[in-house]
C-alpha cells in the first residue's frame, strides 16, 4: 500500500521543519495479524530514587566557588547579606575594585534565583576608593510589600515541587520541571517581571532569564545541581539582548537545558517540548553561543559573561535519545511500532522518533511518509482493537535540524 501525501512547509519556531498529512487509510492488508504485541524497551534509569521528603532545598552556589581570589568572594559575601534586608543599604568592601563587584553580583544572582527584586538592568551604584569600594544594590521594591512578594514566590515554588514525582530519580524530577514550566509560564516580553524567577513563576510570563532563574529555582528546592548560562542564540543574533540557559548535574554528568526553547509558542508537535533536554556542549552549541569569562566579555554580543559553565559531554540522559526510539532501518519496526502503540493507549498526542546519524535523513523521512506510517498506525489500529483508533488525519511532522520525525496523533474515538 502506497499513501499519496501533502508535504507543506509548517511556519515554526524548530527550523527545517514540514508538516504532512497521513492520508486516509485503507483496508488493512494483515501485515501484522499474526505477529505478537511488541513490548517498548525503555532506557535503563541508573539514578537513585527518592522520596519527595527527602528533597530538601539545597544552593551548591557554584559561581561563588568559581570567584578567583579573596576580594571577590569578599564582595559576594557582602551582597549576599546585604540583598536579603528588607530596604537597600550601603556597603563597603575593603581591597576590592569595580571589577570585583561586578563578578561578585553576577556570581551572586547567578546563584540566587530567588532574588528577584535587584534591578536586572542595574544592579548597583557604586563608587571606588583608593582601598575599598562601596556599593548599593537596586530594590526594584522594598517593605512590606518586599516581605510579602518573598512568601509569595516562597509558596509558587513549594506549590511546584508538592506535585513533582514520589520515589524519582533526578532526571524524573527534572522531566517533571521542564513540563510544570512549560504548561504554566508563557513567553512574554512585555512582563512586568519578565526577567525573574518571580514572573515566571507567579505572573506566569517571563522571557529566557525568568524561565532559567525559575528553573534554577525549583531545582534547587528538588535538590538537583543546578546553574544558568549567559550567552547568545540563534533567535537573537541580529540583537544585543543576549539568552540564557540552565546547566543541570544529573548524577556526575552535566547537561545542557533551555526551558525557553522546549516552550516554543509555535510548536506544532509536543515532541519540541523535549528537544533542549539534556545536552551536551557540542548539541547546544549548534544554534547557542556560550559567553566567555569577564576577562573575554567583550568577544560576545552584549557584554555577557560567566562565572561558572560546566563542560556537558555526555549524553546518557539525553532526553530526545532515551525517549525517542531511533530509526535505522524503517523495515526493522518492532520498537517503532511498540512506542506508537504505547502513545496510542496513553492516548498521547503525539510520538516522536529519532533518524540515526548513519542514515540519510532525506530518504527515511521521505519512506516514513510515503509508505510506513500508514503501515505502522494500521499495525497500532490492530493491536488496540481499534480503542483508541489513530485517525486518518494524523499528521507527520520532520525536524532535519534535529533529525526527528514526529507523528501528531488524532484519534477517532479518543477516550
Amino acid at each position: 500500500m502506497r499513501i499519496n501525501l501533502k508535504v507543506a512547509a509548517a511556519g515554526m519556531a524548530c527550523a527545517g521543519a514540514a508538516l504532512a498529512a497521513v492520508g486516509a487509510f485503507l483496508a488493512f492488508q494483515g501485515k501484522y495479524l499474526f505477529r505478537s504485541e511488541p513490548v517498548l524497551q525503555q532506557a535503563e534509569d541508573t539514578l537513585e530514587k527518592r522520596s519527595l521528603q527527602s528533597r530538601t532545598a539545597h544552593n551548591s552556589a557554584f559561581c561563588r566557588a568559581n570567584l578567583e581570589n579573596d576580594a571577590q568572594t569578599d564582595a559576594y559575601d557582602a551582597v549576599a547579606e546585604y540583598a536579603f534586608y528588607d530596604e537597600s543599604e550601603g556597603f563597603s568592601v575593603y581591597g576590592a575594585d569595580k571589577n570585583d563587584l561586578n563578578k561578585a553580583v553576577n556570581a551572586f544572582l547567578n546563584d540566587h534565583p530567588e532574588v528577584f527584586w535587584i534591578d536586572s538592568s542595574s544592579g548597583y551604584r557604586y563608587a571606588e576608593y583608593d582601598d575599598s569600594i562601596y556599593a548599593e544594590l537596586n530594590f526594584t521594591e522594598s517593605g512590606s510589600q518586599l516581605q510579602s512578594d518573598r512568601e509569595t514566590l516562597a509558596a509558587a515554588v513549594e506549590a511546584a515541587a508538592a506535585g513533582a514525582p514520589d520515589n524519582a530519580s533526578d532526571y524524573e524530577a527534572e522531566c517533571y520541571l521542564n513540563d510544570y514550566l512549560a504548561e504554566r509560564c508563557a513567553y512574554n516580553s512585555d512582563g512586568e517581571n519578565k526577567h525573574s524567577s518571580f514572573g515566571a513563576l507567579v505572573d506566569g510570563q517571563a522571557v529566557c532569564d525568568g524561565y532559567s532563574h525559575a528553573f534554577q529555582l525549583l531545582c534547587q528546592r528538588l535538590d538537583i545541581p543546578c546553574t544558568v548560562v549567559e550567552g547568545n542564540s540563534d533567535f537573537n543574533e541580529d540583537t544585543e539582548d543576549g539568552h540564557m540557559w540552565n546547566c543541570v548535574r544529573l548524577g556526575e554528568n552535566w547537561y545542557h537545558v533551555d526551558v525557553t526553547w522546549n516552550d516554543s509558542l509555535n510548536a506544532a508537535n509536543g515532541a519540541e517540548h523535549y528537544f533542549y533536554l539534556n545536552l551536551t556542549t557540542a548539541e547546544i552549541e549548534r544554534d547557542h553561543e556560550i559567553s566567555g569569562d569577564y576577562d573575554h566579555r567583550f568577544q560576545n554580543r552584549g557584554n555577557f559573561f560567566n562565572v561558572f559553565v560546566p563542560d556537558c559531554g555526555s549524553d546518557e540522559y539525553n532526553y530526545m535519545k532515551r525517549s525517542f526510539v531511533t530509526i535505522k532501518n524503517p523495515d526493522d519496526d518492532e520498537q517503532i511500532l511498540a512506542s506508537l502503540l504505547s502513545a496510542a493507549r496513553g492516548q498521547k498526542s503525539w510520538c516522536a522518533y529519532v533518524i540515526d546519524d548513519s542514515a540519510d535523513f532525506d530518504k527515511i523521512s521521505g519512506e516514513v511518509i510515503n509508505r510506513y506510517a500508514a503501515d505502522w498506525i494500521q499495525g497500532a489500529n490492530h493491536f488496540t482493537g481499534g480503542k483508541p483508533k489513530i485517525a486518518d488525519s494524523t499528521k507527520v511532522v520532520t525536524y532535519q535540524n534535529k533529525r526527528v520525525i514526529a507523528f501528531a496523533l488524532e484519534y477517532e474515538n479518543k477516550q
